[in-house]
């Protein structure tokens, strides 16, 4: 198998992250939506988005969220880290797409300040995702009280939790000084200690890395 996308997505190092635990081979195709690289992800999925999972067959699997669900099926119920029905699994989802839906707002911040000139920033708009961004870490944080998010063992909402979190604290440290989430650092913590972490680890692009020392303060009102 081929996995297209850089770690220095959230998206991408998720599934990364799921197929270490999985211990499932794939060769990992370290490559960007943006600039001349973007035609080598067009290949794989006609959007250009990442990640893209392509098949010893060739079939190809867009999307993080389509693609864990398959690596959940190869995987085996015993192993995937998304119960196969009943409560936890409910719970489980419902965590991911809270997740996915904290993670959509700030990616669209990123963007909003990235690619539209300075003048053409919308402080609204800001504010109404920071706000979503803000109000999904604190119920989490709030909902984070045991070992692990959902029962007794780690689960998917573990592992996206801790990949996005990281991301989210990486990439806007000026907002999310003011965050505390202390029940989520911990948390996130102690899973980056997992060698699954460890081999995914981000190495900064210079696009993450110009968003991320990007001053907050020129945001405009």
């Amino acid at each position: 198998m081929r996995l297209y996308g850089r770690y220095n997505s959230p998206y991408v190092r998720r599934v990364a992250v799921t197929m270490q635990l999985y211990a499932l081979d794939y060769k990992h195709e370290n490559v960007s939506p943006f600039g001349e690289e973007k035609h080598d992800v067009a290949r794989v999925n006609p959007i250009t988005r990442v990640p893209a999972l392509e098949l010893p067959d060739g079939e190809c699997i867009v999307d993080s969220t389509a693609i864990i669900d398959y690596l959940d099926e190869i995987a085996g119920p015993e192993v995937a880290l998304t119960p196969r029905g009943g409560l936890e699994r409910r719970q489980v989802l419902k965590f991911v797409a809270i997740q996915l839906g904290i993670m959509d707002k700030l990616v669209a911040v990123l963007y909003e300040r990235q690619f539209r000139p300075k003048k053409k920033w919308h402080r609204p708009w800001i504010d109404a995702c920071e706000d979503q961004i803000r109000d999904g870490f604190y119920w989490i944080n709030n909902k984070t009280k045991g070992d692990w998010l959902v029962g007794e063992r780690m689960t998917q909402a573990d592992v996206t939790l801790a990949v996005f979190w990281e991301f989210a604290v990486r990439i806007r440290p000026h907002f999310f000084a003011d965050i505390n989430c202390n029940h989520i650092d911990i948390l996130s913590e102690k899973m980056h200690f997992l060698s699954a972490f460890k081999k995914t680890e981000v190495v900064e692009e210079p696009l993450s890395a110009k968003l991320s020392t990007h001053p907050e303060e020129e945001i405009v009102q």
